[in-house]
């Protein structure tokens, strides 16, 4: 029985051994990074250039730049394990941390630790009249409304929760409603009338009136959410310990080591001072409450 036993307790050993360096040679020679762009792709993958740059210096690894149509396709990607580590909104983290396995590396944060937000926007073209939410709850079957992506957290979970609050269901008390594929292409249809209402990100909102493609003069803010956690940067599962630490450790040097690197940030949040620390799962505790909320919102249709 002692020999069985031993044997037993060897064959266990041997196996968490072979499972282990099974682990450790998964690790890509090659690293992909998903982002979905908030904004143009060619003024996304041009700030970001730095950035793989920069961790491929680090890494000593090759490092390549995947953009998603959408946040579906990234958390597909990862969890088809084409994708290595991928940049997340909020709901879709939430999401990913459960259908692909992601986890949570880093999150943009001051310089004193204070996580980065941001805010969504419920945005009313100026021609509609509508002025208040009360308003538009009293006469939303008039109009079309917009989100920007099912995964989107300022352009389509947070909106579309602070809606449901009200006892407003974009599909059943709306006139339409769509998902146009981005902040920028909901706003900008929004300015041109081609829909009535819209949910986006604030951040996104202020670049576009920046850069002149958008008039305040055109638009009503009829609500401004409370201040949202930024984009998480992730890794899949699949990747050891070892590399998914020293990921973590370049992306927390970044900002010191390749100050370059900065207008990425510039041009994501409109702030160049940011810096990542490691982020936590439980950052995104609200989050998934507000999911469910609507889930169940939705489930009452």
């Amino acid at each position: 029985m002692l020999v069985k036993n031993l044997f037993v307790l060897l064959l266990v050993a041997f196996c968490f051994s072979c499972q282990k360096k099974e682990k450790a040679y998964q690790d890509p020679k090659e690293l992909t990074i998903g982002y979905v762009p908030s904004e143009e792709a060619e003024r996304m993958v041009k700030s970001l250039q730095p950035v793989t740059n920069y961790l491929s210096n680090e890494l000593k690894t090759p490092v390549k730049i995947y953009k998603g149509n959408d946040y579906t396709a990234i958390i597909e990607a990862m969890r088809g394990e084409k994708l290595d580590i991928a940049v997340f909104g909020p709901f879709s983290y939430v999401l990913a941390s459960k259908k692909a396995g992601a986890l949570p590396l880093v999150v943009p944060a001051s310089r004193k630790g204070q996580v980065a937000t941001y805010n969504s926007l419920i945005v009313a073209n100026k021609k509609t009249g509508i002025t208040t939410l009360e308003e538009l709850k009293n006469a939303s079957n008039k109009y079309s409304i917009s989100f920007s992506d099912p995964a989107s957290t300022s352009g389509h979970l947070v909106p579309r929760g602070h809606l449901a609050s009200l006892g407003i269901k974009p599909e059943a008390h709306f006139k339409n409603m769509l998902f146009s594929g981005s902040h920028t292409a909901t706003i900008l249809s929004l300015a041109t009338g081609k829909i009535d209402i819209a949910g986006c990100s604030y951040t996104v909102y202020n670049n576009l009136i920046d850069r002149g493609m958008l008039k305040p003069v055109d638009v009503t803010i009829l609500w401004k959410s409370d201040d949202l956690p930024v984009d998480v940067v992730t890794v899949r599962s699949g990747i050891s310990d070892s590399l998914k630490t020293k990921i973590k450790d370049a992306y927390v040097r970044m900002a010191d080591e390749a100050p370059e690197t900065a207008d990425y940030f510039y041009q994501e949040w409109n702030d160049s001072t940011l810096v990542y620390i490691p982020a936590k799962d439980n950052m995104y505790s609200e989050i998934r409450r507000l999911a469910d909320f609507v889930n169940n919102d939705l489930n009452n249709n």
